[in-house]
């Protein structure tokens, strides 16, 4: 008997977004509504449409504040990729019209929404390929001369951010992946990605996505499971990915995120959960859930405090991986400490010249007022490159763990506790079991401390530690203070560290905030102590009292001050000044204090 079924309405496929029918037609279950570019007098943002490319048809929304255009403010540009399952949805769509007005009104920025081809008249790669040629035509504005004005007026390049939500968050991954692989033109600065709960591989979704794309290469598809060799290579500084405790992309959001940090890339990544919410929840009402990103407390140069606890930090965040230094001989490495806190370190290692060469030992504390910088930026990086070289030492440096979100003293706890890590490994104390670059190279009678800034301050507070507690044998024989932070009771002082250390009843009187009052000062654990300060540096006068209060309390062991002038504070750090003259004074002041 013959099948009646009529050939049109035979379903070959269905999957969560639309079916297929024998004779090819795909049957989309959700539609897409588009509305046109406006002045939105909420938010008093303008908006606009451009076209990219004809052939392929790639347009873009931009997207810009309306009092900008009354001035030469170069702002920040946002390049966001809508999601939609890569087969609907749109940057013309109500909700990502108005989601973009509202984080372009709340955070003060150029957007630049894609509008990129969907499956079934674009196959995957469509999407990928599109996207990137939209942040390419973005790019060609970097000089000034693009078509696009506002672009050309109104763009700081220097601070580009991509953004991307389900399918736009799996493609703003792609984005970056090229960006550190292909790059973009001069001048163009990839500082963050933001991905709005991710799709990636590992559900039910997946075969969709195969089908939706002819030319892939099965479930191990870089663009649908991230390569461990393209996230090592991301090119931006920061990724920030939300997951949503009711959404089923969660677990391979958290994924990701667990994947990035193993990959061995040098960026900065966090992940933000939202209870109680389900898959792009924020699309939804992106004027309530905006509300969650008010700055409610703002420390500038420092960080900033949304109304959702979510803290945003200004500077001090970038990173890179460790690595050999081709000029020094030196190489750099990571270790961890501990792996329930996160706590570990970066090793630097002098050339050696045979297999068992034995170096003074640095342990060293990063500055960054305990709430920015880390061991991996790259002002640390070069200056312990450079140390190591100058004064031939095996440097230890902490990376310890950052307020606001880890209150004092907690930096001061995973110091120690750093400190002791290292201690361990005097004569094998690890049974061979500890980091080999320290037991096969550190003098352990030649150990000293040293720290910059808030990282001085933390110096001081193992060494006097180690002074009162002892560690098992180890004697340590120097202490480098360079521009050391003491608590000096102003009122910023007790707004700002007051906030980093809730814990505190009284800042002026916490031996470890203000240790010119510390009792036990005489048992510094050190033989000799060196403070260097700066002539224009703010907190020059905290280091001149620290050292005058140290040379009169009793402490018997050598003290020698060093004064740079004409410089502020961390100069020797900062990527504008670390190399002149005076920062390589100052590196050989310190290198030679380390014999």
């Amino acid at each position: 008997m013959e099948s009646t079924t009529n050939p049109e309405q035979e379903v070959t496929h269905e999957f969560r977004f639309f079916r297929v029918y024998k004779d090819g037609r795909v049957e989309k279950f959700i539609k897409t509504h588009k509305i046109p570019p406006s002045h939105d007098p909420t938010t008093d943002v303008l908006s606009k449409d451009a076209v990219v490319s004809t052939d392929p048809s790639i347009s873009v929304r931009l997207f810009i504040p309306n009092k900008v255009l009354s001035s030469d403010q170069k702002l920040p540009l946002l390049f966001y990729i809508h999601g939609g399952g890569f087969s609907f949805e749109s940057a013309f769509a109500p909700s990502y019209h108005n989601f973009m007005n509202t984080v372009v009104s709340r955070a003060n920025l150029v957007g630049v929404s894609v509008e990129y081809g969907l499956f079934p008249e674009r196959p995957i790669p469509a999407c990928y390929d599109d996207s990137w040629a939209a942040l390419q035509w973005v790019a060609a504005h970097v000089d000034g001369r693009g078509p696009e004005e506002w672009l050309n007026m109104y763009a700081d390049f220097q601070r580009v951010f991509v953004a991307g939500d389900s399918a736009g968050g799996n493609i703003s991954h792609t984005l970056a992946t090229r960006v550190g692989k292909i790059g973009l033109p001069a001048g163009i600065k990839v500082v963050g990605v933001t991905m709005f709960h991710p799709y990636f591989g590992g559900t039910e979704d997946d075969h969709m996505w195969l089908f939706m794309c002819p030319t892939n290469t099965g479930l191990n598809d870089p663009r649908m499971k991230p390569d461990p060799a393209d996230l090592a290579q991301l090119g931006c500084e920061r990724l920030l990915i939300f997951v949503a405790e009711l959404d089923h992309l969660r677990p391979v959001g958290i994924d990701y995120h667990e994947e990035l940090k193993k990959s061995g890339w040098g960026g900065k990544v966090e992940l933000v959960e939202n209870a109680g919410e389900d898959h792009c929840f924020h699309l939804r009402s992106p004027h309530k859930h905006m509300e969650d990103l008010e700055v409610v407390l703002k420390f500038p140069t420092f960080f900033e405090v949304y109304k959702n606890g979510h803290v945003q930090r200004l500077s001090g965040t970038d990173t890179v991986p460790p690595s050999d230094d081709p000029k020094t001989g030196v190489r750099s490495k990571d270790v961890v400490i501990c792996p329930e806190t996160g706590l570990s370190a970066r090793l630097f290692l002098p050339k050696t010249t045979t297999a068992t060469q034995k170096f003074p030992l640095l342990v060293y504390y990063h500055g960054g007022a305990f709430c920015i910088q880390s061991a991996a930026s790259p002002d640390f990086q070069t200056y312990h490159t450079a140390l190591a070289a100058e004064a031939n030492v095996v440097i230890v440096s902490i990376d310890y763990r950052l307020a606001p979100e880890n209150p004092l003293p907690i930096c001061y706890n995973d110091s120690w506790e750093a400190f002791q890590w290292v201690s361990s490994h005097l004569n094998g104390g690890l049974g061979g079991k500890g980091d080999a670059w320290l037991n096969d190279h550190a003098d352990f009678s030649r150990v000293y401390l040293a720290g910059c800034s808030a990282g001085a301050n933390i110096a001081h507070y193992v060494t006097l530690k180690a002074g009162v507690e002892g560690l098992q044998g180890m004697k340590i024989k120097g202490l480098a203070l360079v521009h050391p932070y003491f608590y000096g009771d102003t009122e910023h002082e007790k707004d700002f560290v007051g906030y980093l250390y809730p814990s505190s009843p009284s800042l002026g009187d916490d031996l470890r905030l203000n240790p010119r009052i510390d009792p036990n000062l005489s048992k510094l654990g050190c033989e000799r102590v060196l403070v260097c300060i700066a002539e224009k540096d703010v907190l020059r006068n905290g280091g001149l009292t620290y050292y005058e209060i140290l040379k009169k309390n009793g402490w018997s062991g050598e003290l020698k001050l060093f004064e740079t002038q004409g410089e502020g504070h961390v100069f020797h750090v900062n990527k504008e000044t670390c190399e002149n003259e005076r920062a390589l004074e100052l590196l050989k002041v310190v290198a030679s204090f380390l014999e």
